[in-house]
Parts: C-alpha cells; structure tokens; sequence
C-alpha cells in the first residue's frame, strides 16, 4: 500500500489550516498570490464601487437625470473591471479542488454576462445623449441587478471556498455585505407574509369569485345586493389588503427588474378590476331596480319592460361574470408568481449570511391589521 503524505498546513490568523490532499504550500502560495488575492481586490473593488449607485429600480425609474448619469459612468467602471480584470483572474485554474469549481462556475457566469449584459452596456457611449436617457433607465435595471447577482453569488462562492475562509471570514467581508444581508431577509420575509396572505385568499376565492360567476352565468341575471355581499367584502379586500402589500415591495432594492414588471402589473390591474366590479354591480343595481318600476299600465308595456329588465341582466352579467374571470385569473398566476419569486430570492441570497426568519420577529415594513383582520373574518 502506498503512503499518504501528510497535508501540509498554512497559518491563517493564529491557526493552522490544512490544506487539500496533494496540494502544496508552494501552489497555494503562488496562486493566492497571482490569482486569488488579486481576484478578491477586484470583486470587493467592484462590490463598493456598485454600492454607491445600488438602487431600486423604482428610484433608477425615477431619478434626476444628474443622479442617472452618475449611475451610468459607475456602473459602465464596473463593468470595464469586470471585463478586464476579474473575467481574465478567473481564467486561471485552481490546485484546490473545491476552489476550483467555484472558480470554473464563476468563469461561466462572467461568460453569460458579458454576452448577455456588458455587451448590452458597450452599446452607449459614456456620455449618453437626452434623448437616451430612458433607454438607459430601463437598462440599468436590468444591468445592476444583474451584475450586483454575479458579483455577490460568484465572490461568496470563491469566499467560501477558499482555504482560509473558515478562519479568517473578516478578510473577505466587504462593508457591502452586511446590508446585503439585512435588505435579503427584508425582501424575504415580506415575500413570506405575502405567499401565506395570498394562499389564504385562494382559500376562500372560489367561494367569492368562482361560485358567483358560475352563479351569474347559470341564471342570466345580476346578483342581489344580499347575494353579492360576500363578493363585495371579498373585493375590498383585493383592493385595501392585497393592493397596499404588494405597492410596499416595489421600491424595495432587491426587486429585480423583470419582477418589478410583473409586481407593477398586478399591483395595477386587480385594483383597477376590482373597482370596475364594484361599480358596475351598485349601477347595475340601481339600473334593474328602477327598470322595474318602469312598466306602463298597458300589457305591451310591461311586456317591453320584463325584456329589457331580462337584457339588462343579460348584458350585465356577462360583463360581470367576465371581470369576475379577469380578477380570478390574476389573483391565480399571482399566487402561482410569489413561491417561484421567493425560491428565486432564496437562490440569490443562499451564500449571504443567513438567519432564521423566525427568529427575526417583526422586521420589515409596518403591516396595517385591519386588512389582515378582514381577511381572517372571511376565512371565519
């Protein structure tokens, strides 16, 4: 049998560190010298420079032009940084094994960016002219986020990989990370209030909006103001619980852009369904109780009246019926939309700091309970 050489060790802050099998303090030392340590000044170069112009998408949409225009000459040096300096460091291999995927996933993530992203960026000049200045805004929406992913997933991947990670945590930590962590869990715990509202209102959805449109459509008449009670108190809700949590998380950093998209939409179009709803019922209402009031002594005219007070119903409970469809298939794709936002912020911030989001207690932004307290008397 063959034997095994005993590993050989690095001091790493009053500690000695085993390195891998095979792997010799010679190797370790050039390469923590030429590629490794060179590679972390540019990541925590990048991630501070970022930092200063790191802003929610929201604020970018929204900014002086003086304030944009910032922006766009910190971001357009990151990005030179990242293409000059950190794509070619981790061109590099490594003699650690573990650092070494790290390193080959970190070097097809800049690939993907460059292509998808920087290359995207190298299309305006430096000095962008007025009239591109909102093409700008929508792409450096994109671009920071983006780049803020690559920079904080791939540099926490080779942080963690590194030999002396475990010992010597301090050297790597940028000041940027501890807000990075707090904003995270921000953005998750409020996406975790908002994935168990929404599956409660899915609870009681089919009895509100299904069941009355189904109702709607089986008897070809509008509901009565007592029938359509529950689906009223039920739109409200939509409109004074649903509507303000998901305004809340829109300016939040740590919305992407393509999210921030889908979040506005539906932030928009179920209020507005919402409120059509609620009119068109109370004018329909009004409009069939005075129709039936309408009939003339004669036969041919209550005759007249019993069809047009049939057609009004007709005419008003598809429209009903059909806006009822609207809201439903929102509040739906809208329930199915958050887990897969959630898992996909789970992924962004898995190699942050983490805690437990129990143990965090009541964090985030301020809740009104009344709207909640309504919906828990719905689900009774």
């Amino acid at each position: 049998m063959s034997e095994h050489k005993p590993k050989q060790v690095i001091p790493v802050g009053g500690h000695l560190v085993a390195l891998p099998e095979g792997v010799s303090v010679t190797d370790w030392s050039l390469e923590r010298l030429n590629y490794q340590n060179p590679r972390i000044r540019a990541y925590l170069g990048s991630i501070r420079l970022l930092d200063s112009v790191l802003e929610s998408n929201y604020a970018i949409l929204h900014c002086s032009p003086e304030r944009l225009l910032d922006i766009w000459r910190k971001v357009r040096q990151v990005s030179q940084i990242i293409g000059t300096r950190i794509a070619p460091l981790l061109a590099a291999p490594s003699c650690v094994p573990v650092l070494e995927e790290a390193r080959q996933n970190a070097q097809v993530a800049v690939e993907m960016l460059a292509r998808y992203v920087l290359r995207e960026l190298d299309r305006f000049p430096e000095d962008v002219k007025p009239d591109q200045l909102m093409e700008v805004r929508k792409l450096l929406c994109v671009s920071i986020g983006q780049i803020h992913s690559f920079l904080q997933d791939t540099f926490g991947e080779l942080m963690a990989k590194d030999p002396r990670s475990l010992h010597d945590a301090d050297y790597f930590l940028s000041k940027r990370f501890p807000k990075d962590i707090e904003e995270a869990e921000w953005l998750h715990s409020t996406l975790l209030r908002l994935r168990s509202y929404l599956e409660k209102l899915d609870l009681v959805r089919p009895q509100h909006l299904t069941a009355i449109a189904d109702q709607v459509t089986r008897e070809e008449t509008l509901p009565t103001r007592a029938a359509w009670r529950g689906t009223k108190f039920f739109l409200e809700i939509l409109l004074n619980g649903l509507t303000p949590k998901l305004k809340e998380i829109l300016p939040l950093r740590g919305v992407r852009f393509y999210e921030m998209e889908l979040l506005d939409r539906y932030a928009m179009e179920i209020p507005t369904r919402c409120r059509i709803l609620l009119d068109l019922h109370e004018i329909g209402s009004a409009t069939v109780e005075a129709l039936k009031g309408a009939g003339g002594p004669s036969r041919q005219e209550r005759e007249q009246n019993v069809k047009d007070l049939l057609s009004c119903h007709a005419v008003l409970g598809r429209r009903l019926v059909h806006l009822i469809q609207d809201v439903e298939r929102l509040l739906q794709d809208l329930v199915a939309f958050v887990p897969l936002w959630l898992e996909a912020v789970e992924k962004r911030r898995a190699l942050l700091l983490k805690r437990s989001t129990d143990e965090k207690g009541g964090d985030g932004p301020d809740r009104d309970p009344s709207a909640d307290d309504d919906l828990e008397s719905l689900l009774g």
